[in-house]
């Protein structure tokens, strides 16, 4: 397999103006700083995983300009972050050099339509096209490997979601919370027909798939074949008036790859760290309904870990 191609799309909205918006969202409830410095890990880390060099350098002060060694990568592409003129972040976190600005004029909850249209501009031009919330960041340099991996196996008629991680803790503590599974109802998608597991070969054992009905992830990505079939359904470039009617929200709704026709895949509890995303804000987890539930777990786990660190003491 030659070099992977990816084109990642981004929607970025933070609303600078005082005027009323329905963009009430997590992403206007924090300060500017906060969310710059958000969108700003979650898209470097992004342009560092698809920039088309890398290198190793060694010791900055013992290494010679020539010395400098540029590595072969895997996967390499573009990142286009689409946004509204005026209200965004671009000014503190971009110039423009290695990210492409498109603005667009259209309701700010409908974002990632847009990016659809960006895919749609380019394809053919790409293996795979990746949908990502911009606070959400790709730490894997081999995730778009895994994702190619997985269709080559398997076909372009299957999904392959991220699970999304957050950090969790207090003070030193701190442990990876996993989310959205079970997602709420209204984000599920129908049980498609498709296998209930799927496994594939691994460095370190078989990687171990599940189907799922959990169509959420901040992250999704799809193939060439896959796009060009989501192309010609009358859901690609708007949310179908029904979905609006019965209140769903489209800045959720685009999230949903293929729009949930083809089964959904991801990384059984097992591998759940095979392929990850990390949600940057860390504040899902945080919230009142889940948080003191697993405290209440984590209490006696943490109280046994004192108990070893106590006796080691006593015992040297």
């Amino acid at each position: 397999m030659g070099v992977i191609r990816v084109l990642a799309c981004m929607p970025h909205f933070f609303r600078r103006t005082s005027a009323k918006t329905s963009f009430n969202n997590g992403s206007n409830l924090e300060t500017v700083g906060a969310r710059a410095a958000q969108f700003s890990y979650s898209l470097r880390q992004l342009v560092a995983i698809l920039e088309e060099t890398q290198f190793h350098m060694g010791s900055p002060d013992r290494i010679a300009a020539e010395e400098v060694r540029l590595l072969p990568k895997a996967a390499s592409g573009d990142v286009v972050v689409v946004s509204q003129e005026g209200e965004n972040l671009l000014a503190e976190v971009s110039n423009g050099n290695f990210v492409e600005h498109v603005l667009w004029d259209g309701p700010p909850r409908e974002l990632g339509y847009h990016c659809r249209r960006v895919f749609a501009e380019r394809a053919g031009e790409y293996d795979l096209y990746c949908f990502i919330e911009d606070d959400t960041a790709i730490l894997d340099p081999a995730f778009f490997q895994k994702v190619a991996a997985f269709h080559a196996a398997f076909g372009d008629d299957k999904i392959l979601l991220p699970n999304r991680f957050e950090i969790m803790g207090v003070m030193d503590g701190a442990w990876r919370a996993y989310l959205d599974a079970p997602v709420f109802s209204r984000h599920r998608t129908p049980n498609r027909p498709g296998p209930d597991e799927l496994s594939l070969p691994n460095f370190d054992g078989a990687v171990r798939f599940t189907k799922s009905t959990d169509s959420m992830s901040g992250c999704y990505v799809i193939t060439d074949a896959q796009l060009r079939s989501w192309m010609t359904m009358p859901d690609f470039q708007a949310p179908l008036p029904y979905w609006i009617d019965r209140g769903d929200d489209p800045m959720e709704i685009t999230q949903i790859p293929m729009a949930g026709r083809l089964p959904i895949y991801r990384p059984a509890p097992e591998n759940i760290g095979f392929l990850e995303v990390h949600h940057v804000p860390n504040g899902m987890s945080k919230s009142p309904g889940p948080y003191p539930k697993v405290l209440n777990v984590l209490g006696p786990l943490v109280e046994e870990r004192r108990r070893r660190r106590s006796a080691r003491r006593e015992a040297t």
